[in-house]
């Protein structure tokens, strides 16, 4: 039997069983449930037609504009037919026409060399059947069975139906899986915000933020990598799951340059980076022990101050992912969430450092405000004692004033007996002359004695004045004092309310 491309109108075959159709379509259906991207739900499409059908061999064609890629394949014969998808002339016979395309074994001659690769494996026929949407084919499913089949038109009709319903099936599955994927993206953003809400350090903000993505996005390990501005490399600084000792012992002693291994690019980048396979990562020197532990895929954005990059955030997963756009929104967001956060932690810390500070600057105003308020007591004690002195002072010079008065009346008296005296040695004549010395001698020292008491007489009254003017200032030194205590009771309240504002900004 010879290819074709057209319905061909043949009586159809009576069916004796209950068709298995129905049944491998709920296969697919319960299997595409576990769909997670585009490339699964054909990985699931091909193989659960593969399975149920026992079929030697399963490919699924990605159609854009008219261009047929090779997106998946399975089956025994897989490695008989690789290395001839350039010459798929039942694909592009599908393409061309819209409709399912059989060619049996009579046909290898016919130059389409996968169907020649089939027969010589052991297939016995091949068939191309499109898969449409919106009235273009987007796909097609090449598959090769092994034992001969009779199309009529009915059973190539039939190819359609059941290949419209699966790709329905399909899109349905992929739908719910993208609808769920938004709900879960939207719950994971949530809770990051909810345990990063809690935070007020910043290192344990950092464990939080990790321990919220790595649990809401189902990954195994993850890590942040803190900049080192002196040497302009990243290294290790927080941790979250496990991912073997050796991949973390690794890890543990690991730096990156900028652009260098996952946790570079994604600095260089200043935007996610994923990688699917972390084995696939050459410059990478967690990229080994990563694939004997097991690790398969890798995410990593960076996490930015302002507009520094300050460090970035990895994550790892143990089997191979792909991620929807959706997700790498969500990862977006959190990037910026956390960075965010991060920034507000460090700033309240700056901010309960800087308390802290003023704390410590109050603590010691008030000791010196206490210390001078001491000062300014004893010195008003003093001034006072002072003030006494000067008085007493006042009162002893006022005393020795009147004994002056004393003296000098003493002196005028003795001057005037010594003056009489003379008088009455002159009298006396030659008997007088030895008295007349005498009293000369007296008259001298009464002279002396009130030059003197008047010397004494002038100091003290300088004495007394300066007495006066000291006590005048003392008072006024006093009153001073008095001022700066009311100066130094006015800081203290300014401490007190600088204290209050500290211990505020502190918690």
């Amino acid at each position: 039997m010879g290819l074709f491309s057209k319905r061909v109108e043949l009586e159809p075959t009576p069916q004796r069983t209950p068709p298995r159709d129905v049944e491998a379509l709920e296969e697919l259906v319960n299997n595409l449930e576990s769909v997670t991207d585009e490339a699964s739900s054909w990985r699931i499409y091909a193989s659960t037609n593969q399975e149920f059908y026992n079929l030697d061999y399963v490919a699924i064609w990605l159609v854009d504009n008219g261009n047929a890629r090779l997106e998946y394949e399975v089956g025994r014969i897989t490695s008989a037919i690789a290395g001839t998808s350039g010459q798929a002339n039942l694909v592009q016979q599908a393409i061309r026409t819209g409709h399912a395309v059989y060619a049996g074994e009579a046909a290898t001659g016919s130059g389409d060399t996968r169907l020649a690769a089939a027969v010589r494996a052991g297939a016995k026929a091949g068939v191309a059947v499109p898969i449409t949407t919106a009235h273009r084919v987007s796909a097609v499913m090449e598959y090769y069975t092994p034992v001969e089949v009779s199309p009529d038109a009915a059973l190539i009709s039939k190819w359609g139906a059941i290949a419209r319903v699966a790709e329905q099936a399909r899109v349905a599955a992929l739908t719910a899986y993208y609808t769920r994927q938004v709900s879960d993206d939207r719950l994971a953003v949530t809770n990051v915000v909810a345990a990063l809400g809690h935070t007020s350090d910043s290192s344990v903000a950092l464990r939080a933020a990790l321990d919220a993505v790595r649990t809401a996005f189902h990954w195994a390990y993850g890590s942040y990598w803190q900049i080192d501005e002196a040497e302009n490399v990243l290294r290790f600084s927080v941790e979250s799951g496990n991912a073997g000792e050796e991949f973390k012992k690794v890890t543990l002693a690991a730096t990156f340059a900028e652009g260098v291994g996952l946790s570079g690019r994604a600095w260089r980048a200043r935007d996610l980076v994923f990688v699917r396979d972390i084995g696939k990562l050459t410059d990478c020197v967690r990229a080994p022990a990563a694939q004997r532990a097991g690790v398969r895929s890798g995410v990593c954005f960076p996490i930015s101050s302002g507009d520094r990059i300050i460090g970035t955030m990895d994550f790892f997963t143990t089997e191979f992912v792909d991620l929807s756009e959706s997700r790498m929104d969500a990862l977006r967001n959190v990037q910026q969430l956390v960075s965010q956060r991060l920034d507000v932690v460090r700033g309240a810390e700056t901010a309960a450092s800087n308390a802290r500070a003023l704390l410590d600057t109050v603590s010691r105003l008030r000791t010196a405000t206490a210390d001078a308020s001491r000062v300014a007591e004893e010195a008003v004690g003093r001034a006072s004692d002072m003030t006494g002195d000067v008085s007493a002072l006042n009162d002893a010079s006022a005393a020795i004033g009147d004994v002056i008065q004393i003296i000098s009346s003493i002196a005028d008296q003795t001057n005037l007996l010594a003056l009489n005296a003379t008088i009455e040695a002159a009298r006396a004549g030659e008997i007088g002359k030895g008295f007349a010395v005498v009293a000369g001698e007296v008259k001298e020292l009464a002279r002396e004695t009130a030059d003197a008491t008047k010397k004494v007489s002038e100091q003290i009254a300088a004495l007394q004045s300066s007495a006066e003017s000291v006590a005048g200032g003392i008072r006024s030194t006093s009153d001073t004092i008095a001022q700066l205590d009311a100066v130094q009771a006015r800081i203290t309240d300014v401490l007190e309310e600088q204290a209050m504002m500290a211990h505020a900004f502190e918690h």
